[in-house]
């Protein structure tokens, strides 16, 4: 069952783990994105990918509107691989710093795809491994196979391979509006 993230931050702020280990599950692929969209190494991209967990932690009791615990997290997780290439390239002058700055810095609409994005992967996860294989066929395989290929290499007769793939899409399309809080809910059914 899906917790809006206002319920979770007061189960957190209790001290209750978790709600801790659900944030970091519904957030890690966004944070994760951010940090590796640097360039930096796997080594310093953990890094900062633990550092914003940290420093997210470490604030808990500051953050005032966890409705955007995302944004915080996006921002934090910038600050942190500025913190690292300023670490690890002294070399890097401050003009070359404000370059990455300004490549590193998310418009709300790239945050709101990688948000979106992480709320795709935490859906397919929560999915059964069946459907999560045949959407994963369809969707995310680099090569372009046929319906024969697909069905064989799953298991599955072909002709009910296109039934299955609709009931698959269906979980997929509950579990995440399921993840969308009432107000998000509520605006996008009045703009239809």
């Amino acid at each position: 069952m899906f917790v809006p993230d206002e319920e979770l931050w007061e189960k957190i702020v209790k001290g209750e783990n978790k709600a801790w280990a659900a944030l970091v599950h519904r957030y890690q692929a966004l944070v994760y994105a951010v940090v590796t969209r640097a360039g930096l190494s796997f080594a310093d991209a953990a890094d900062c990918f633990q550092q914003t967990w940290v420093a997210l932690y470490q604030n808990r009791l500051r953050i005032q509107d966890p409705s955007r615990v995302s944004a915080w997290l996006v921002t934090t997780a910038k600050r942190e691989v500025l913190r690292v290439i300023r670490q690890t390239r002294p070399d890097v002058d401050s003009d070359s710093l404000s370059g990455i700055k300004s490549k590193a810095l998310l418009p709300d609409e790239e945050m709101e795809q990688l948000e979106a994005q992480a709320k795709l992967e935490s859906g397919l996860k929560e999915l059964d491994p069946r459907c999560r294989a045949i959407l994963y066929a369809f969707f995310f395989d680099t090569e372009n196979r046929s319906y024969d290929e697909i069905a064989q290499d799953l298991g599955i007769a072909s002709n009910s391979l296109g039934p299955f793939r609709r009931r698959c899409l269906d979980k997929l399309k509950a579990i995440l509006i399921k993840s969308v809080t009432p107000q998000v809910r509520k605006r996008d059914a009045e703009a239809l």
